[in-house]
């Protein structure tokens, strides 16, 4: 949670002090596109950077609306006519690849795609439990108790069956008959694709074929959560909510993650998986082309000890034919873009959300992707500056590492003490949840009526989580006052 923060306050401190992308000399090259909410802060980063280190003026912009969304402006199926399968993007982005119906029909009508992994992710299961933490001391499920979880089967945490894997919890509720708030996507989600196919796949005694898909008829009783940012309001707002989402975003919302149990039969968290490279372990063979129909493609539930059991690949949605781009430019800009995910420097920032950059068998599917897309022969062709080209590297299509705009400058120079301020909120944090090294299945939970010392020293350590947090924001809130009083 600390990175992400450091990250989410120089953003704070950029959109106050940095400005526009604003052309003196000609039109603004733009490119927009529109998906996935998982991978969304990581996309936003790398654009950012992007933007600032080209010589022309450039804007780049995505819209975080999930992947049924960004499938369906990218595949443009709601046009008829002679504007059939128009575009309402420049490219997509999904956790989910395009079905093979989607595809088959979107090239029956004579159109060409390649889908581009560029990231994997986690998709995880968090709760707001009283009294019970987060990490190996928290809360053990099976992929068959939570399916009777979701289809309301079980109502109340104390229920024998999770009772049964987690024999210290009826001491840690509040109450006997504890009850379970079922949290769940409104809207089509490839999270929520991606939960019900595990869940089927784990356990198809409990959980059947016709509860799969991006939006499901969900049981009576489950409380509606619209986006990632809804989510997290019903698993912190919503006393005993269980509910998905994806595992960075959780992360850094500080969200309690429970312990599921993999195919190995191996008890753990999407943040342990990680560290074990439990990520990247569950991504299966895909297609050799990245034209071809990616439709079955499955990262659910594969095998190894540290294998995260839902994982989803971020894929960027892209058209072979560019010619609907409206200059040669733009067209050459989107193929830099792209190609820009799989600098390794550059997708690997995209740890600090809690993502896994694609193997390098996949990183070369992807690449050769890339060199199928078809731009116009005027477009220029962009290039990159990494160690210094005198003369070359004040060329107007490179993208210079050596260029950077101001506001970048001065959110990056406050590391340092960001970092710091960071490394004391996770010693606080670490204090707050008192998590321990303690057995999967022999965890202890403190007792809700007593308050001890160390309780007394949790509260005085939240406390001052608390002042941290606000004073970050204050800067952030001076430096707005200050612009706005100055004209700038």
């Amino acid at each position: 949670i600390g990175t992400t923060m450091k990250y989410l306050i120089a953003a704070a401190f950029a959109a106050v002090l940095g400005g526009s992308t604003i052309s003196s000399a000609g039109e603004v090259l733009d490119i927009h596109g529109s998906g996935t909410t998982n991978p969304s802060k990581c996309i936003w980063m790398l654009m950012d950077q992007f933007m600032d280190r080209t010589k022309e003026p450039v804007r780049l912009t995505y819209r975080a609306v999930g992947s049924s969304t960004g499938q369906k402006e990218f595949l443009g199926v709601n046009n008829t006519g002679t504007n059939a399968y128009v575009p309402h993007n420049d490219f997509g982005s999904g956790d989910i690849p395009v079905s093979s119906s989607n595809y088959k029909a979107f090239t029956d009508a004579g159109k060409e795609m390649v889908h581009l992994p560029f990231v994997l992710g986690a998709i995880s299961i968090f709760h707001n439990i009283p009294g019970v933490p987060d990490g190996p001391s928290g809360l053990n499920l099976t992929s068959c108790v939570l399916s009777q979880i979701f289809k309301r089967e079980i109502k109340f945490w104390d229920d024998d069956r999770v009772l049964e894997m987690n024999p210290n919890l009826k001491k840690a509720l509040p109450y006997d008959d504890y009850p379970i708030t079922v949290s769940r996507r409104v809207h089509g989600s490839s999270s929520t694709a991606s939960v019900t196919q595990y869940l089927h796949t784990a356990c198809p005694s409990e959980w059947p074929s016709s509860l799969v898909g991006k939006t499901i008829d969900w049981p009576e009783g489950s409380e509606e959560c619209e986006g990632s940012g809804g989510m997290t309001k019903c698993l912190k707002e919503i006393p005993g909510a269980i509910g998905y989402i994806d595992a960075g975003h959780g992360h850094s919302e500080g969200l309690k993650e429970i312990e599921l149990q993999n195919v190995h039969g191996t008890y753990l968290s999407s943040r342990r998986a990680a560290e074990k490279g439990g990520i990247g372990a569950a991504a299966a063979a895909i297609p050799d082309s990245a034209d071809a129909d990616f439709g079955s493609v499955d990262l659910l539930n594969k095998p190894g000890e540290f294998t995260w059991p839902i994982v989803a690949m971020s894929y960027i949605y892209a058209r072979k034919d560019l010619s609907f781009m409206e200059t040669p430019e733009q067209q050459s800009l989107l193929v830099a873009f792209l190609k820009n995910l799989y600098d390794p420097k550059a997708i690997e920032q995209c740890s600090i959300f809690g993502f896994t950059r694609v193997p390098n068998s996949v990183r070369k599917i992807a690449l050769e992707g890339i060199e199928m897309l078809q731009v116009d022969p005027a477009a220029p062709e962009w290039t990159v500056e990494e160690d210094t080209i005198p003369g070359e590297g004040q060329g107007t299509y490179v993208i210079s590492h050596k260029r950077r705009s101001y506001a970048e400058y001065q959110r990056y120079s406050q590391e340092s003490d960001l970092e710091k301020a960071m490394a004391k909120i996770a010693e606080l944090e670490a204090k707050i949840s008192g998590e321990a090294a303690a057995p999967a299945n022999t965890a202890t939970f403190a007792s809700p009526a007593t308050y001890t010392d160390n309780d007394a020293q949790k509260l005085t350590a939240a406390l001052a989580l608390g002042a941290i947090s606000f004073t970050l924001w204050c800067i952030a809130g001076l430096a707005f006052v200050a612009k706005r009083m100055c004209g700038v």
